[in-house]
C-alpha cells in the first residue's frame, strides 16, 4: 500500500469518525431538546392548573366573604404557587386574574396566567324579538318586528305587518300533565347527581314512566336545584330494555338550561329537538347525563314515598358504555309529562310579510322571502323552497324560570322598603302593596326590586339603572298588574346590553285580562309576563317582549339588540359568585 492510499484511508476514517461523532452529538441535543420541551410542557400543565387553582379559590372566598375578597400575593401549592388579584368591574362584577408559577413567584421557570370575569348574576337568553307562549300573538296593522318571532301559539295578524327575521308557530301543547308525580313533606329527599356520592358514581340518573295515551311529547317539567354552577344538562327520552334505559334506543334529545335552576327546588321545563310519538302504556325513560364534578352538582326531587306506580328510578356512572350498568334505587323522582297537542297557525290580512323562512302547521295569506315548512298552506306566496308535510316546530321554554323568579325575591325580600316617590332612587329590595307614580319622574333604580302588589304610573317617565352595576342588567318584579301611560321608557345603565326589565308574574290566563297594558306613542323597554297578557299600545318601540300572550296593536316597532342574548341579570349582595361563560383567557 502506497503513501498516498494510505493517507486517503486516513481521510476517510476522520471523515467517518466526524459523521458518526456529529450524529452522536445531534441525537444528545435533541434529547435535550425533547427533554427540555417536555419538561416545559409538564411545568407549564402544572402552572395553569395552579392558576385555575386560584381561580377557585378566588370564587370561593367572594362567596364566603360576600364580595370582600381582594385576591392574594402568593400561595404555595404542590409544586408551585399561584397569586391571586381582583378588581371590581362594577357592583355586581369581579374581575378575577390567577397566575400559577413552577416552583415559586421569585424563581419562576414557567408562569401561566387566568382572567376571568365572575359575577353574582342570573343569566337569561333572550333569543328572538317576540316569545309567545300557548296564548299566541295578535298583531294589529303596520306593525314591524326587526327580529324572529317565536310563539308556541297561533299568530293573527291584521294588514301590513312586517317580520324581518323568521316566524315560527309550535305545535299546541295541552296544558295538563299526562304522567306526574310530586312529593310531600317527609317524604321528600335530596338525591344528589353529577358526583360520587357514598361510593356510587351517580351521573346518569334515569326515570321510567309510562304515557297513558298514544300521543306526541311536547315537553317534560322536572322538579330540580343546583350546587353551585353546572353545565348545561342533555336530556334524553329513550325505550326501554327489559327495565334499564335502552342506549340504543334515544327517541329525542333536549336541554336542561343550567342558568334557569336556581338553589331551591323548581319546576323547570324541557323541551326536545322534536316532539316523538309515544305509546300509550309502554315503559320509557327519562334520562339525564351529566360528568363529575364535587363542586358543581344536581338534586333531584325524590318521594320516598313512591307513590307513582307507573315507574321508577335507577342511575349508571356511563349510560353509553359498551354494556352499562344501571343501579335501582328508592322512591320516585319528581317529573311531568305533557302529550299531545292542537293544530296552530300563522294567518295574516292583506300584506303580512316575513323576510325570512315561516315554519308552521298551517299558513295562510303570507308573502314568504324564504322557505316555507308546514302541513297546509293557503293564499301564500313563497320565494324559496316548500316543504310540506314537515313536523310541528317543538315548542320553546322561557329564558327565566319561577326557580329564577324566586330567588330574585328571596334576595329583595332582605330589605323592606317604604313606599317610593318620584325623584329618589329605589331598591334594591320589597315594597309591600301597589304603587301609583305620576308623570315625569326620572328614578334611578338599584335591583333587584319587588313589588308584591300592582304598579302603575303616568307618562313621560323614565326608569333608569343604576350606573354601579355596569353591564349587567336589573329588573323590577310586579306580582300585581302594570299599567302604564305614554312615553315611559326603561333603560339599562348604557354600558354594553345592560337593560332594565319590567316582569311581573300576574296570571291572565283565568279572567283573559292584561297582566301588562301600555299606553300610546313613545315607550321602550323590555317586558315579560310569562302567565300573562301583554297589550303594548300603538305607536311604541321595545327592545323586546316575551309574554304568555301579546296584543299588538298598530304602529310599533319591536327592535332587537343581539345582545340580549347573554343577558345577565344581577342577584344582588346575597347573589353567589359565578364564571361569566365567554371571558376565560390563559396567557
Amino acid at each position: 500500500m502506497t503513501k498516498r492510499e494510505s493517507g486517503e484511508i486516513l481521510v476517510v476514517v476522520f471523515v467517518a469518525l466526524g459523521v458518526v461523532l456529529f450524529t452522536v452529538l445531534f441525537i444528545i441535543a435533541g434529547a435535550q431538546l425533547y427533554y427540555s420541551n417536555s419538561s416545559y410542557t409538564v411545568n407549564a400543565e402544572k402552572a395553569t392548573a395552579l392558576a385555575e387553582a386560584g381561580v377557585d379559590k378566588a370564587i370561593n372566598s367572594l362567596n364566603k366573604s360576600g364580595g370582600s375578597y381582594n385576591g392574594e400575593s402568593e400561595t404555595i401549592l404542590g409544586d408551585g404557587s399561584y397569586a391571586v388579584a381582583v378588581v371590581s368591574k362594577d357592583a355586581a362584577t369581579k374581575v378575577i386574574e390567577a397566575t400559577g408559577y413552577v416552583p415559586n413567584k421569585a424563581q419562576a421557570i414557567v408562569k401561566r396566567t387566568i382572567k376571568i370575569i365572575a359575577s353574582r348574576g342570573i343569566g337569561a337568553s333572550f333569543i328572538y324579538g317576540i316569545q309567545v307562549g300557548e296564548g299566541g300573538l295578535e298583531l294589529g296593522n303596520n306593525n314591524q318586528v326587526q327580529g324572529t318571532i317565536y310563539s308556541n301559539g297561533n299568530i293573527t295578524a291584521g294588514n301590513n305587518n312586517v317580520v324581518t327575521g323568521d316566524a315560527w308557530v309550535a305545535g299546541g301543547v295541552q296544558p295538563n300533565p299526562n304522567q306526574q308525580t310530586d312529593c310531600e313533606g317527609a317524604n321528600c329527599q335530596d338525591y344528589i347527581f353529577g358526583k360520587s356520592v357514598n361510593g356510587e358514581d351517580r351521573l346518569d340518573i334515569a326515570q321510567s314512566f309510562k304515557p297513558g295515551l298514544t300521543e306526541t311529547l311536547n315537553k317534560i317539567s322536572i322538579k330540580i336545584k343546583k350546587q353551585g354552577n353546572p353545565p348545561d344538562l342533555t336530556v334524553r327520552i329513550m325505550r326501554d330494555d327489559n327495565g334499564k334505559p335502552d342506549k340504543n334506543g334515544v327517541i329525542t334529545t333536549g336541554t336542561l338550561f343550567s342558568n334557569l335552576v336556581a338553589t331551591d327546588f323548581g319546576l323547570i321545563d324541557v323541551t326536545f329537538s322534536t316532539s316523538p310519538q309515544l305509546l300509550a302504556d309502554t315503559t320509557y325513560w327519562l334520562m339525564l347525563d351529566t360528568s363529575a364534578d364535587n363542586s358543581n352538582f344536581w338534586i333531584w326531587q325524590n318521594d320516598l314515598a313512591q307513590s307513582y306506580t307507573r315507574g321508577s328510578p335507577s342511575y349508571s356512572a356511563n349510560w353509553s358504555a359498551g354494556n352499562p350498568k344501571w343501579n335501582n334505587f328508592a322512591g320516585d323522582l319528581s317529573f311531568k309529562t305533557f302529550m299531545g297537542g292542537t293544530i296552530t297557525s300563522i294567518r295574516g290580512g292583506n300584506n303580512f310579510q316575513v323576510n325570512n323562512e315561516v315554519h308552521a302547521n298551517t299558513i295562510e295569506n303570507l308573502t314568504i322571502g324564504r322557505d316555507a315548512y308546514y302541513q297546509t298552506i293557503i293564499n301564500s306566496t313563497v320565494a324559496g323552497n316548500q316543504h310540506p308535510s314537515s313536523a310541528d316546530p317543538p315548542p320553546k321554554v322561557f329564558p327565566i324560570s319561577e326557580a329564577n323568579v324566586t330567588e330574585w325575591k328571596s334576595q329583595a325580600q332582605a330589605n323592606s322598603l317604604t313606599t317610593p316617590v318620584c325623584g329618589f332612587s329605589w331598591g334594591p329590595g320589597k315594597y309591600t302593596g301597589s304603587i301609583s307614580l305620576g308623570n315625569s319622574c326620572t328614578i334611578t333604580i338599584k335591583s333587584p326590586i319587588w313589588i308584591t302588589g300592582s304598579l302603575t304610573y303616568g307618562n313621560s317617565n323614565t326608569f333608569r339603572l343604576s350606573s354601579e352595576y355596569g353591564s349587567t342588567s336589573g329588573l323590577i318584579i310586579v306580582d300585581g298588574r302594570v299599567d302604564l301611560g305614554n312615553s315611559n321608557r326603561l333603560e339599562g345603565t348604557g354600558v354594553g346590553s345592560s337593560l332594565l326589565m319590567m316582569l311581573t308574574t300576574y296570571d291572565s290566563r283565568p279572567n283573559n285580562d292584561d297582566a301588562i297594558t301600555i299606553g300610546n306613542v313613545g315607550n321602550t323597554g323590555v317586558f315579560y309576563a310569562d302567565k300573562g297578557i301583554i297589550n303594548p299600545g300603538n305607536s311604541n318601540q321595545f327592545k323586546e317582549l316575551t309574554a304568555w300572550k301579546i296584543r299588538l296593536t298598530n304602529n310599533s316597532t319591536i327592535n332587537y339588540e343581539t345582545g340580549l342574548s347573554s343577558t345577565l341579570f344581577t342577584s344582588g349582595p346575597s347573589g353567589s359568585y359565578t364564571l361569566v361563560k365567554g371571558t376565560y383567557q390563559v396567557r
